[in-house]
């Protein structure tokens, strides 16, 4: 059994164009090799006979050559041993989880709630080509088109699969409006976007593109208005508060309701949430900052309210 000869400091190399990175894993011992290194913990390199020992090949010399192609990008070599580099631990972790290789599909079932444009609570949901869809059979309404990746799928039933998509939903939120990218981590470049998918009922809607990695997350200025801690406490005051309703509930920020494009050089969107009474107005410009909340009750502004 003859072991790679590189040296201690083989993690070390120069850089390759993505085209040759992605090639070098187009074998199934490869991805094995990667597996396997996956399943120990962290910091803790494994010696070649005993990583030989768990992959399913007969050929020594067949292994070696391969396991030398995932080094230095994703395989790193020490005097301890073999690990995995953070890309090769990111490419496990996208393999476990069948990222690449996985479209599950789910069957219509019944969403609990009502429809923001009807009221009636006949809400269908349904997951297929990697995107969640909330449809009303009352009225027609498609409520819901989202991306969502197989893995917030992937072994739950639909009552599960709803919980898991409102946090999923809610974090990646919460990941770009703080200026990270939910897919990379990389800062994100914040503007408003108008070039839209005909179904999508706004006129308008938040994107922040990802310097790094080029995803762009869209997302309602009612999702930006409706996680704002004066807008959440807004609600918190009152009676008839949100606490108690899904995301898909919710008109501002799944549809169009209360949202008002009031400039559009420079931009300023208006969103407005009623509740026993009262009117809280938010006002977003074009960088989809909060710029001001408003507190209208009984027609006239009411007093500033105390912060949590």
């Amino acid at each position: 059994m003859a072991e790679d000869s590189n040296s201690p400091d083989a993690g070390v190399g120069d850089p390759l164009d993505p085209a040759a990175v992605f090639s070098s894993l187009g074998n199934e011992t490869r991805l094995s090799i990667v597996s396997a290194l996956h399943e120990e913990a962290p910091d803790t390199p494994v010696q070649f006979s005993a990583l030989y020992d768990r992959i399913d090949l007969d050929d020594s010399a067949q292994f070696n050559y391969h396991l030398k192609k995932l080094v230095p990008h994703f395989v790193t070599k020490t005097g301890d041993g073999y690990d995995l580099t953070a890309a090769g631990r990111r490419l496990a972790r996208a393999v476990a989880a069948g990222t690449y290789t996985e479209s599950p599909t789910v069957e219509p079932f019944d969403v609990d709630g009502a429809c923001y444009a009807c009221g009636e609570s006949r809400l269908r949901g349904e997951y297929a080509e990697e995107r969640f869809l909330i449809d009303c059979d009352a009225c027609g309404e498609s409520i819901l088109r989202v991306h969502v990746p197989p893995t917030v799928v992937r072994n739950r039933s639909p009552t599960e699969l709803l919980d898991a998509f409102e946090q999923w939903s809610i974090a990646q939120i919460e990941q770009a409006i703080d200026g990270i990218c939910p897919e990379c981590g990389g800062t994100v470049d914040p503007r408003v976007q108008t070039e839209i998918d005909d179904r999508i009922p706004f006129d308008a809607v938040a994107e922040y593109g990802c310097t790094v990695c080029g995803r762009r997350a869209v997302m309602s200025f009612g999702s930006i208005a409706y996680r704002h801690p004066d807008v959440q406490g807004f609600h918190r005051r009152r009676e008839a508060s949100f606490s108690d309703r899904r995301l898909w509930e919710i008109g501002q920020y799944v549809g169009g309701e209360g949202v008002t494009v009031r400039s559009r050089d420079p931009w300023l969107v208006q969103v407005t949430f009623l509740a026993d009474g009262d009117a809280c107005h938010v006002e977003i410009d074009g960088d989809l900052e909060v710029k001001r909340v408003e507190i209208v009750s009984d027609g006239a502004p009411a007093p500033e309210e105390e912060s949590d």
